[in-house]
């Protein structure tokens, strides 16, 4: 494990690969880089622990997973997920994808667990075992979001790692894969603009091979995993944000669901949003604190 230096140049690279821009990202203190060897195959993760860290007391953990192309140090720029965990006490990991659909493709996450790929579920699993060994870990309050490929992967997680994942938070990009069999219900909070150009609103002929399936099947999908009354409570936001809430859900299995008509590919209240914006990822929902929503979606939802 090593401490990161003050500043990382990075050139940010988003959804479908395109090269953005270069940004000098600040790293907090208490931020190292970190290894673990997964099956003879070294992989890289990034923590952040909070200065108000007590070996004595158990803290929960945010795994934070970046979008396909992009890396840990761009989604903590993106997210702002590490000033948040110094300010409410919890440990943020955001660790780093390596898979490849095509020998020239870009890296992200092998979230339909191509065979001739790595096993990322497994890597989460010995990483999260790792975490235990090394901190204070709080068993019930283990959580998974992401952005855009990093959301299609924290969905998959709430399938095939329902026993230690206590909630998630999908942002442009969630998912209820066909083979996604939770073993218990799993609150989730997502966020998705139906003007997304890269994870269409609605999967259509011109969307990725990986995106098959539209935002409104996915929650239905978690819907009915978490047996829930399909009637939402909605709640205009304004600036053409819609908050769909469904609470009637066996064994708090609450899934809230940030609707936009304006948004693009993008963060909500992400302070990358004006830079996103020159690039062609769409507008933002700059009044919408996603990971402030996210945290305080996880703290209500501890693993039962």
């Amino acid at each position: 494990m090593k401490s990161l230096l003050p500043t990382i140049l990075i050139s940010l690279t988003l959804g479908v690969g395109l090269a953005l821009y270069s940004e000098l990202v600040t790293a907090q203190e208490n931020t190292y880089l970190s290894d673990i060897t997964i099956r003879e195959q070294d992989r890289q993760y990034r923590l952040f622990v909070p200065s108000s860290y007590d070996k004595s007391q158990s803290m929960p953990v945010v795994l934070n997973f970046h979008g396909t192309s992009a890396s840990p140090a761009q989604q903590v720029e993106i997210s702002n997920i590490e000033t948040l965990a110094q300010q409410h006490g919890f440990i943020a990991v955001s660790p780093a994808a390596i898979y490849r659909r095509t020998p020239e493709g870009p890296k992200t996450w092998n979230v339909d667990k191509d065979p001739l790929g790595v096993d990322d579920v497994f890597f989460v699993q010995t990483l999260i075992a790792q975490l235990k060994q090394q901190y204070n870990v709080d068993n019930n309050g283990i959580y998974a979001m992401g952005f855009s490929g990093g959301a299609r992967m924290s969905s998959r997680l709430a399938c095939d790692l329902s026993k230690q994942i206590a909630a998630i938070g999908p942002v442009a990009g969630v998912r209820f894969p066909e083979d996604c069999h939770p073993a218990r219900v799993v609150p989730v909070i997502t966020f998705h603009g139906k003007k997304d150009g890269v994870n269409h609103y609605v999967a259509n002929d011109d969307s990725p091979p990986y995106w098959r399936m539209g935002v409104e099947p996915a929650i239905s999908g978690w819907l009915d995993n978490n047996h829930c009354v399909k009637q939402a409570q909605n709640t205009d936001l304004g600036e053409q944000v819609t908050r769909l809430t469904y609470s009637q859900c066996q064994d708090h299995g609450d899934v809230i669901f940030y609707q936009s008509t304006r948004a693009g590919h993008t963060w909500p209240g992400s302070k990358m949003a004006d830079k996103l914006a020159s690039y062609g990822l769409g507008a933002t929902d700059k009044h919408i604190p996603a990971t402030e929503l996210i945290w305080s979606f996880f703290k209500e939802h501890p693993l039962q």
